[in-house]
């Protein structure tokens, strides 16, 4: 399983001279960040977790893959990869071919237009009814669970997945 989470709404500027990696959560984006974590760590999200889960190094992504699965407590690794800040669907999908074969379900905290285009770009067209249902919206905190149908994470590949969960 893969977890594709584009970071919670953000506050519109960086602090006083910050860049925009710098911007934090807004209020609001906190608020939903935290009942996603809770809702996950209930099971309420009947899927399973990730054991590992990769964030840009942007602040905003950082307090969203914190306050989303901190509950989750030592189960869920959090690993700052510097990559994903101006990453593109490929290489997010080349950074996740590195995981070691054993993590069962692993996540991607990161930003938009990436997070959307990589959701689409792994699932399978014939697996769906008709359109991807996040075609035209991937507003943020938008979480997309996608199942690949793969042993190795180094043999992860584009519209081969099955959308299992879109939050």
């Amino acid at each position: 399983m893969l977890w594709l989470l584009r970071h919670f709404e953000a506050l519109e500027k960086p602090p006083a001279g910050g860049r925009d990696r710098d911007r934090r959560l807004s209020p609001k984006g906190l608020r939903r960040a935290t009942r996603l974590g809770e809702a996950i760590a209930a099971g309420r999200v009947a899927l399973t977790v990730p054991s590992v889960v990769l964030v840009s190094p942007a602040a905003r992504t950082q307090a969203t893959a914190t306050t989303t699965f901190e509950r989750l407590g030592a189960s869920t690794r959090l690993i700052t990869d510097s990559r994903l800040y101006h990453a593109t669907p490929d290489d997010v999908l080349e950074i996740v071919r590195e995981l070691p074969d054993e993590e069962d379900a692993v996540g991607v905290v990161g930003h938009n237009p990436t997070m959307h285009c990589l959701s689409l770009d792994l699932v399978s067209e014939l697996s769906l009814d008709g359109p991807h249902p996040a075609l035209n919206s991937y507003p943020p905190g938008t979480l997309c669970v996608i199942e690949l149908p793969v042993t190795s994470w180094s043999k992860a590949s584009f519209a081969e997945g099955q959308l299992r969960l879109l939050l």
